[in-house]
């Protein structure tokens, strides 16, 4: 987010974030993180999750036309903000609004509807999210048996849930046992490179059972652990269309 907002120019942000774990983390990172790069954050406002009403604070990240404000949330919330902010006047003119990956959701132009000519409010605004071009064909596969069982297309981090859960049955299964130390010691072995590229689970029980060394590549990219047990993913832009669907833009260079 904040190379997005520096590679656009902007030099001042306030931020209007849940207050959870995940919106007060990402806040954080933010913050430190622009700042690196010369930017400002003037003002943090962080929201009640079970709040339904946000005029103050709308106005409070707004004041002063900051080059742009950041908003952390989730659809059922933050469409109400988005809705509050088009009709006090704050999505027009000198404020812009870049979203983060929770507000990626088809159903979003929707809950906060369309102007007096019928267009969607949110039309053309922009966000950040995990880049789900970077896993290739894995994810394409992923996606449509997704869609064939749920009957709709995976949200964010569908893809990872699914690649997190896969590692722990692989380990279980390289390990002979099930635990939480033959898990954990497990998981490198059967993510990690060497051995055999495979992205189908199944094919990947097969081969542990056959003795063979394997690569798990997930539905989510590739999954490959470091020291410290983090795996490095890649993200991209995504854009509200004119029909309020969900476009991916390009990747960000976090270089």
């Amino acid at each position: 987010m904040a190379k997005l907002a520096s590679d656009m120019g902007y030099k001042t942000a306030r931020t209007l974030v849940l207050n959870n774990p995940y919106g007060i983390g990402f806040e954080g990172v933010f913050r430190e993180s622009f700042e690196n790069v010369g930017g400002e954050v003037v003002e943090s406002v962080r929201y009640d999750p079970a709040q339904t009403i946000f005029d103050t604070e709308v106005a409070r990240v707004a004041a002063d036309n900051p080059d742009f404000v950041m908003l952390v949330a989730y659809p059922q919330t933050g469409s109400i903000i988005l809705r509050t902010a088009y009709e006090k006047g704050f999505l027009s003119g000198d404020v812009d609004w870049l979203l983060s990956e929770g507000l990626r959701d088809e159903n979003l132009a929707e809950m906060v509807g369309k102007d007096e000519s019928g267009n969607y409010i949110v039309a053309g605004m922009i966000g950040t999210t995990p880049d789900p071009g970077e896993a290739g064909p894995a994810y394409e596969d992923f996606k449509a048996k997704f869609s064939e069982e749920c009957g709709n297309a995976p949200s964010t981090y569908c893809s990872n849930s699914y690649d997190a859960a896969a590692v722990v049955i692989l380990a279980m299964e390289q390990a002979g046992e099930v635990s939480g130390p033959a898990i954990r010691d497990n998981m490198r072995s059967v993510a990690n490179p060497p051995g055999i590229a495979v992205t189908d689970v199944g094919e990947a029980l097969e081969l542990i059972r056959k003795g063979e060394e394997i690569n798990y590549q997930g539905a989510s990219g590739e999954i490959t652990f470091d020291e410290n047990g983090d795996v490095s993913g890649k993200y991209a832009t995504w854009i509200i269309t004119e029909d309020g669907s969900i476009q991916f833009g390009d990747g960000i260079d976090l270089n």
